[in-house]
């Protein structure tokens, strides 16, 4: 067993530039082949991702952000057919501009005095939780 130890430690002696670029080789072909090249993911940054699961999660980012566009297009449309029917009510004299405020001003008072309650309550328990002090 000596005998062979030395016989290697003559044979690097002799072939050691060899020898380095030979697990040099071999070390590049384990990380060539064994390795999957993979990058931080937009959505989920402590996870490294493969360039298939970024594509995947790049069509469910089209896919959310395609349902936004279409939920904001509903919303905008919704929006501009009230205004469509505010504007020809207006026009032939169906509304009064007036009370249509008064309305508005109302439903806004009916807001504020909700809000009164509810403070109201959230007072009374935080006092009542606190001894009454």
């Amino acid at each position: 067993m000596k005998k062979f130890f030395e016989d290697v430690k003559r044979l690097y002696r002799h072939n050691q530039f060899f020898a380095l670029a030979l697990v040099v080789v071999i070390g590049l072909s384990i990380w060539l082949i064994g390795c999957e090249s993979s990058v931080t993911s937009p959505i989920n940054p402590p996870k490294k991702v493969t360039r298939a699961e970024l594509d995947a999660e790049m069509e469910h980012l089209i896919a959310q952000v395609e349902l936004a566009i279409e939920d904001l297009n509903k919303q905008d449309l919704f929006k501009q057919k009230l205004f469509e029917i505010g504007l020809v009510a207006a026009t032939e004299g169906g509304i009064n501009p007036v009370g249509v405020g008064v309305t508005l001003l109302g439903i806004l008072g009916i807001g504020a005095a909700a809000d009164n309650r509810k403070k109201d309550s959230v007072i009374k328990t935080l006092q009542n939780n606190s001894g009454g002090k």
